[in-house]
């Protein structure tokens, strides 16, 4: 099979787990991804992932500091999975896309909609691909669920809820997380319910929010659940307690294109911890949206309510794209979900680059994610309803304004 040879940039926490994907995919007939190279502008964090890659590959690829010198020196590098800090995502990805590469990039595309145009406009004077790596509606049950809107299972969707609270003062994964110029909880998180949200009910018209800074001290868990090398040397040296600029707790009512309303709650700070999704249908309901390693569920009018797997024995015509089949033979994802969902999206890659074929989530898309999240902060700072288009246009602009000026983004 023909391969792309790709270079990871950025190889913290998340570029960790990115080698892990390419593990999933290199066990698979479908390989069409070589790593031959690693890049991080702290070369102790390049060589631990270099380390890990030799481990999980059974070949060590060649450490860099420097993106430009990794594309000058490496023979028939195609691509690079830029897997950094969010806010410096519309550098580094330009500077690639100037280089002659094609990218992936990690979620959120970038730290602002102005910072998502100018990677478009790279990708597009450079013609080449890039790809956002958008994990959730790759699962199983978010094709699932997509599959059921589009027949119209539960007839036509009229309203829904999309609610996700998790109250508490820790420190969410890094510190900054916490930081309003390097993106924020809600930020972080939210691109994956808005990439569900069009993903399952279409473009969002318009948006009328609030937000709040719950915790503006965040502290340090006595411990982390992951078990990567990386995360547990940063875990050690982490502060025992960080401040915090980002909001962490928002509330929304978006208006769908198609005529449909969505309730959204999502905070990851204060007290109380809630959960739900749902979408309100004319013959029915499906309460879930679906998710990573998450299940469907349905419930058509007066009858039973029925799980993923009973609804896999009723539904017809729904099937998964060749290696998500090869992944999830039962339909239902299991066993490492996170790496093989990763997998997926190199593979979309490289059959993208290779056979010229079109990206799913692709810069234009991942634009609108963040745009719909950063809409709900556009609307609570002007104290009214937002339209999507002045959101995405960038009219309404006063909340990321200052995060462009501070990382003088223009």
């Amino acid at each position: 099979m023909d391969k792309i040879r790709i270079g990871l940039v950025g190889c913290g926490g998340m570029g960790t787990r990115h080698l892990y994907g390419l593990q999933e995919l290199a066990q698979t007939p479908f390989n069409n991804v070589e790593l031959c190279a690693v890049c991080d502008i702290h070369r102790e964090n390049a060589e631990l992932a270099a380390t890990e890659a030799e481990q999980l590959l059974g070949t060590c690829p060649e450490i860099f500091t420097d993106l430009e010198e990794m594309v000058q020196r490496v023979p028939d590098l195609t691509a690079v999975d830029v897997v950094t800090d969010p806010s410096v995502h519309h550098q580094v990805v330009c500077q690639a896309l100037d280089l002659g590469m094609h990218v992936m990039v990690e979620k959120p595309m970038a730290i602002t909609v102005q910072a998502c145009h100018k990677m478009i406009e790279a990708a597009e004077r450079n013609n080449r691909k890039l790809s956002v790596a958008e994990n959730y509606r790759r699962d199983a049950s978010a094709r699932l669920v997509h599959h059921l809107l589009k027949t119209e299972t539960i007839g036509v969707p009229y309203m829904a809820l999309f609610h996700s609270l998790s109250g508490n003062n820790t420190i969410f994964i890094t510190p900054w997380r916490h930081l309003k110029d390097k993106g924020g909880p809600i930020i972080d998180m939210g691109v994956h319910f808005t990439d569900l949200i069009r993903y399952q009910l279409g473009d969002i018209e318009e948006v009328y929010g609030d937000i709040r800074l719950i915790e503006p001290v965040r502290k340090k868990q006595e411990s982390i659940g992951d078990n990567y090398t990386f995360y547990q040397k940063r875990f050690k040296a982490m502060a025992s307690e960080v401040p915090a600029t980002a909001e962490d707790n928002s509330i929304a009512m978006f208006k769908m294109e198609n005529g449909a309303t969505v309730n959204w709650i999502v905070g990851l700070g204060g007290h109380g911890n809630y959960g739900g999704q749902m979408i309100l249908g004319t013959k029915g309901v499906l309460k879930s949206f679906g998710t990573r390693g998450g299940r469907a569920v349905m419930q058509l009018a007066e009858q039973a309510e029925m799980g993923h797997q009973e609804i896999l024995t009723v539904v017809d015509g729904f099937s998964l794209e060749p290696l998500a089949e090869h992944f999830f033979p039962d339909r239902i994802a299991t066993d490492n979900v996170d790496w093989k969902i990763i997998a997926l999206e190199y593979y979309e890659l490289a059959e993208a680059i290779l056979n010229d074929r079109q990206i799913e989530v692709n810069g234009v898309e991942g634009m609108k994610d963040v745009a719909a999240v950063y809409a709900i902060f556009e609307s609570a700072k002007a104290g009214r309803t937002v339209k999507m288009q002045e959101v995405e246009n960038c009219q309404v602009y006063d909340y990321q304004k200052e995060i462009d000026e501070i990382l003088e983004i223009n």
